[in-house]
């Protein structure tokens, strides 16, 4: 059974409006919990300190809200533990590293990674060594601070080292860490075109499914669900029948929301409230 506080809110879209004009819409429109997205123009982490993050979790919980996950921006940004520099490498590890210590101070115990971008003229197998030595130093961080880590594999256009279940099985048994889950993105399953949903969840197991991305999409673009064309009610039964009680996030990014966000996360919630 799937419940109204699994669904979380997500800022991604809300980036023209203030993170405080997104923590009212959240609450105005019933949602229990949220997915942060640490990016700017709302939340880059170097302008915040202890102090300013104490007053966002104040913020967060003023709003009768939960922090569910955190997500640090790992697209734009130059993030890569695939990245044939060391430094380059150095620095994706120190970048995440300062992500799961502000994740503890915003009570939060979920935190996204990736692998970031990978070069196609770059030996794969090297850049795959390097992300499982990376990825491993990361969670023994995150082991020591109590958060859980969810790997989300991105499309091709991105890396060729986790795009499938099979990758990202492969990488979390390497790394072998109790802190590493995975991470079901229902748009970029369907983009990617090797697993269904349910081949996705069922081949990386229900005790490492960390977090969900609940999209629509055509495939591609990161839809409100009911705007695209993937099957989405049978992603949700199969999640019912497997009995998953993590979140699931509602990372829309296409730029239709972008001026009117809340619609399309009032649309969101209406589709989910009538499935559940």
């Amino acid at each position: 059974m799937l419940t109204i506080e699994q669904l979380c809110a997500a800022n991604y879209h809300y980036k023209r409006y203030t993170l405080d004009h997104f923590l009212d819409s959240a609450q105005r429109l019933g949602y229990r919990s949220i997915e942060l997205w640490a990016s700017g123009p709302h939340l880059h982490l170097e302008d915040f300190d202890h102090d300013r993050l104490v007053e966002l979790d104040k913020k967060i919980q003023a709003h009768d809200l939960k922090l569910a996950c955190f997500t640090p921006e790992q697209c734009v940004y130059a993030i890569s533990v695939s990245h044939p520099d060391k430094v380059y490498r150095e620095r994706t590890v120190e970048f995440f590293n300062r992500h799961i210590e502000a994740a503890v101070q915003l009570n939060c115990q979920r935190m996204v990674v990736s692998t970031g971008f990978a070069y196609l003229d770059v030996d794969p197998e090297d850049s795959f060594n390097w992300c499982v030595e990376g990825m491993g130093r990361i969670c023994r961080k995150a082991e020591q601070e109590g958060v859980t880590l969810a790997l989300e594999p991105f499309t091709k256009f991105t890396t060729h080292i986790c795009n499938e279940a099979s990758q990202l099985v492969r990488l979390l048994k390497e790394v072998g860490s109790p802190a590493l889950t995975g991470l079901a993105d229902t748009d970029v399953i369907a983009t990617t075109g090797v697993d269904t949903f349910g081949t996705f969840v069922h081949m990386l197991g229900k005790e490492r499914l960390g977090h969900v991305h609940f999209v629509d999409g055509n495939p591609g673009g990161h839809l409100v669900p009911g705007d695209g064309v993937l099957e989405l009610d049978a992603a949700l039964q199969i999640l019912k029948d497997m009995d998953y009680s993590g979140f699931l996030g509602l990372e829309i990014l296409d730029r239709r929301y972008v001026m009117d966000p809340e619609t399309a996360m009032r649309r969101a919630m209406d589709w989910y409230t009538t499935r559940i």
